[in-house]
Order: structure tokens, then C-alpha cells, then sequence
């Protein structure tokens, strides 16, 4: 879609359906208030985090995990960079473990899973600790709170990871969440593809 929208002139940062990121990143400006906690659980190079900060204000919180140190500093940086740096707590550890550190009653956990852009691509989420962050995160979320879980399956870990992913999901009850997996079915093996869950009670 991006070759096309370019090839004919048109600007993409117009169209809709941009990737999974820009889909998640609706949903966080569609669920966070002001004053909020959320939990970032995987930070990256802190780019979901910022936007995350920027929405829940002065008054909110942001519970950000991850097992690499750079990810931390990247992070650190880009959130003092905007000013918002005291808005986010931030752990070095695996987000399986965010039930130690986050209280109950957030608004969104935030999953954008794979590995750091531009580290050790051998370091990667994995299928057995997201699930047990996925549970985590869904006993913390308040009623109609969200998880929203950008997935890559583009490489031998992510396709077990998102094969994981949706068996869980899909195990979900009707009468507690409302679960949508937004997929790119022209996107070619491997496209990245964005679920959303939401915790009715």
C-alpha cells in the first residue's frame, strides 16, 4: 500500500490502515485519560511509552519493563527529551513479572513484541513469558481496560508467538472480554497484525 500511495503522489500518513502500530497507537489516544496508569510492556526505543506519558498527564503513570538495559536508556532519553521522564517508572525485568510492581485497576497494557531495532536479534520476546505477561496484565486491567498486542511473526520465535497469542485469546470468555485481531490479509507472511482485547468485567 505505502509503494503505491508514494508512486502516485498521494501522502500515506493519510491513509487508514498504515500498520499495526498506527492502529495500536489509535487505540492508546481512544482508551488513555488523564490521570490513568498504564503499563508499557515492552519498551523498545520508548516510543510507545512517550506516547503513552503524554496521555496519562501530570497526575498518571506509566509501569514500563524490559530485559535489556539499552532499551532502558533509549527510553530514559527519549521521555527527559520531552519532558515527561517523572510521569514513567520504569523496571529491568521481564514484563511476566509486571504483577510485582503494577497496582491493580490500569487503563491499557501496551505489547509491541519481536525484538530492540538495531540490537541482538537473537533477543526476542518469547511465547511462554508474554503469555504470562498477557494474564498478568488482563487481571490488572480495569473493567474495560485494554490490551493492545502488536505482533511479529516474521521469524521462527514470532510465528510460535503469535500462534500462542491467539490460541490464548481465543480461549478468552465472551461474558469477561471482547477480543479483535486486526490483520493485514494482503500483507504477505510475516506481516505484523494487531490484537485487541478488552476487559468487559
Amino acid at each position: 500500500m505505502s509503494a503505491f500511495l508514494h508512486s502516485s503522489g498521494m501522502n500515506s500518513d493519510r491513509a487508514l490502515l498504515r500498520s499495526a502500530r498506527h492502529i495500536a497507537s489509535g487505540i492508546f489516544d481512544k482508551a488513555v485519560q488523564p490521570g490513568d496508569s498504564v503499563v508499557d510492556a515492552t519498551l523498545g526505543t520508548g516510543q510507545d511509552c512517550l506516547r503513552l506519558a503524554q496521555l496519562v498527564g501530570a497526575g498518571g503513570r506509566v509501569y514500563g519493563f524490559d530485559v535489556q538495559e539499552e532499551a532502558l536508556r533509549r527510553t530514559r532519553e527519549r521521555l527527559q527529551q520531552h519532558g515527561v521522564a517523572e510521569r514513567a517508572q520504569l523496571f529491568l525485568t521481564s514484563h511476566a513479572h509486571m504483577a510485582d510492581h503494577v497496582p491493580p485497576d490500569i487503563r491499557l497494557a501496551a505489547f509491541n513484541l519481536g525484538w530492540l531495532p538495531g540490537s541482538d536479534k537473537q533477543v526476542t520476546t518469547r511465547a511462554d513469558s508474554t503469555l504470562m505477561a498477557l494474564n498478568s496484565a488482563l487481571s490488572l486491567l480495569a473493567p474495560f481496560g485494554v490490551l493492545v498486542v502488536c505482533i511479529y511473526p516474521g521469524h521462527p520465535e514470532g510465528e510460535r508467538e503469535q500462534a500462542a497469542i491467539l490460541d490464548w485469546a481465543a480461549g478468552l470468555s465472551p461474558r469477561d472480554c471482547t477480543v479483535l485481531w486486526h490483520q493485514f490479509v494482503n500483507g504477505g507472511a510475516g506481516a505484523p497484525s494487531c490484537l485487541v482485547v478488552e476487559k468487559i468485567r
